[in-house]
């Protein structure tokens, strides 16, 4: 199969019987040379073009929102621990697309053997890393909103919640490495010596480990891998997020009747429900950008022979694509989310910045202070309010 379509089908679909479809893949009988050109220029735009520019913006949404959850202690020591260790894996999880994904297709748009030589280096374990961060940011988020709804119901379960949530973080990142790790294992790159030197000379295919426990493949990769990453935490997020949307509800008609509130106490609430709002929106961008996901896994069950057929061919190699890339823009919109919906931490995320600005362009402002202080008369630079007396280096050290 080529090497393209093993890759997605690989990286996507975790199934190993579309190796052996026939369907889009050019003959063995073809040139070295021969690229995967299945509708390439569709797939160029979206996994090239718009993946490589939708990736960039999460990597730079999930740094500043990584670099502001990491620098404040009450935030590792809440509930935002899961999204703190959700925008390091949104980083991991947009370069490993870039890597994978856009070169994969770069490399058939252009024929560049170069670029395939070094794509074949590094696909199988970045590849391993990305679906691991993947798994692990959807058990994240299913922790996160668990924990958000007992705290919207004041749950019995919050304290034990709030107490062992290292824990579950934890869990939730042994979940990808558990079930997606093996991957590392499940694929290998085979040589063809007729090719050496050609674009073909490189072939993705499945290990020797699925030859000799083909029941991995069935019950392992197909049905636990699918059902355990795919299928479960959409259903369950889907059914936590409407129990926090009746909750908001709820929440929001009685505000409107406890007027007699004290201040201090309608606060804490409108906090309550600005978190509890911006979880509810992250699990929406989860369920939409994974509901593609979970109607291809459902059609592989009922029906797998038709996804290959010459009438939806096109639908499914495009969908997987789309897929991938809906991954990137649910990871890149959390940012905008949190601000949107959070204003206490739109406004840290606006002192994170001042700061950062300060930073890098005070520097100049404090050379032409220290000039400034260089011509003070003499005076003015021996007294000092504490009546000792500063030296010029040590200003200079200072700036």
């Amino acid at each position: 199969m080529d090497i393209g379509n093993q890759t997605a089908l690989e990286s996507q679909a975790e199934n190993i019987s579309s190796y052996d479809s026939t369907i889009m893949q050019p003959d063995y009988t073809n040139p070295c040379s021969a690229a995967d050109d299945y509708l390439i220029t569709e797939r160029f735009w979206l996994c090239v073009v718009a993946g490589v520019t939708v990736s960039i913006i999460s990597i730079v949404f999930n740094t500043f929102i990584f670099f502001v959850f990491v620098t404040n202690k009450q935030h590792r020591r809440s509930p935002n621990l899961y999204l703190l260790l959700l925008s390091l894996f949104d980083v991991f999880i947009a370069f490993a697309y870039i890597a994978v994904m856009s070169v994969r297709i770069l490399v058939n748009f252009t024929s560049s053997v170069f670029l395939k030589s070094i794509w074949v280096h590094y696909m199988i374990p970045m590849l391993t890393v990305s679906h691991i961060g993947i798994t692990s940011s959807t058990f994240l988020i299913c922790f996160a909103s668990i924990e958000r709804y007992c705290i919207t119901v004041n749950h019995f379960f919050v304290p034990y919640l709030q107490r062992f949530r290292p824990l579950l973080a934890f869990t939730a990142i042994m979940c990808g490495v558990v079930s997606k790790g093996t991957i590392v294992k499940e694929v290998d790159i085979s040589y063809n010596p007729e090719c050496y030197g050609e674009l073909n000379y490189w072939t993705v295919v499945p290990s020797q480990l699925l030859f000799d426990f083909p029941k991995i493949n069935e019950y392992w990769r197909f049905y636990f891998r699918n059902i355990f990453t795919i299928l479960a935490p959409f259903f369950i997020l889907l059914l936590v997020n409407c129990l926090l949307l009746f909750q908001l509800r709820e929440h929001v008609l009685k505000s409107k009747c406890a007027d007699h509130d004290k201040q201090n106490v309608k606060e804490k609430k409108a906090r309550i429900r600005a978190t509890t709002k911006s979880v509810v929106i992250i699990v929406c961008t989860y369920l939409m950008s994974n509901l593609l996901s979970v109607i291809i896994t459902i059609w592989e069950y009922i029906d797998k022979e038709s996804i290959f057929s010459e009438d939806w061919i096109a639908f499914y190699v495009l969908s997987v694509d789309v897929i991938s890339l809906l991954t990137i823009v649910a990871s890149s919109a959390r940012l905008p989310i949190y601000a949107y919906f959070q204003p206490l931490l739109r406004k840290e995320m606006g002192q994170c910045l001042g700061d950062w600005w300060c930073c890098c362009f005070s520097e100049n402002d404090k050379k032409m202070s220290l000039l400034d202080d260089l011509q003070l008369p003499k005076t003015q630079l021996i007294s000092t309010p504490d009546g000792e007396t500063p030296s010029i280096s040590s200003k200079i050290e200072f700036v």
